[in-house]
C-alpha cells in the first residue's frame, strides 16, 4: 500500500491538482480538464473560474476529461454548456472524454452532443483539436 500511495503522489509536471476536485493538464496550446466526483453547483462555479482564468492566459482549445466524473447535476450541465459558448465565442473549441455512462446519458439527455465532439479517448480528443487548430491557421 505504502509503495501505492508512493506512486499517488507523483505527478508529471504538466498536471496541476488546482483543487481538491479539479486537476488541470496542458498538452502543448490544449487545456485539458478533469474535474473529480460530482460534477454539482460548487465545483461547477470552480470550474467557471478555473476556466476563465486560463482563457484569460489564451487557452482556446480545452478538453474536458470525465472519466473520474460519476455524475453530473443540471447546475453541471448549465456550466459546462455556458463554458462551451464562451470558449467558442473567443474562436476556440471544446471536446469531451472519458465519459462514464451516467454522465453520457446526463449529457445526451440535455443535447449536449449536438453541440459537442465527445471521443472515446484522450489521444482522439486530441488530435481532433489539434487538427482543426491546423485548420484554423
Amino acid at each position: 500500500a505504502d509503495m501505492a500511495r508512493h506512486y499517488a503522489e507523483f505527478f508529471p509536471e504538466s498536471i496541476k491538482k488546482v483543487s481538491m476536485s479539479i486537476q488541470t493538464e496542458i498538452h502543448g496550446r490544449i487545456l485539458i480538464i478533469r474535474p473529480e466526483g460530482i460534477l454539482n453547483k460548487a465545483i461547477s462555479s470552480e470550474l467557471e473560474e478555473l476556466l476563465t482564468n486560463e482563457l484569460d492566459e489564451g487557452f482556446r482549445l480545452i478538453i474536458f476529461d470525465f472519466s473520474l466524473v460519476n455524475q453530473i447535476s443540471s447546475d453541471g450541465l448549465r456550466v459546462i454548456l455556458h463554458l462551451v459558448n464562451e470558449v467558442r465565442s473567443l474562436g476556440g473549441d471544446v471536446s469531451v472524454t472519458g465519459m462514464q455512462e451516467q454522465v453520457q446519458i446526463a449529457l445526451e439527455v440535455a443535447g449536449f452532443f449536438k453541440l459537442i465532439d465527445s471521443f472515446p479517448g484522450i489521444d482522439a480528443a486530441i488530435e481532433s483539436l489539434l487538427e482543426i487548430d491546423e485548420d484554423s491557421e
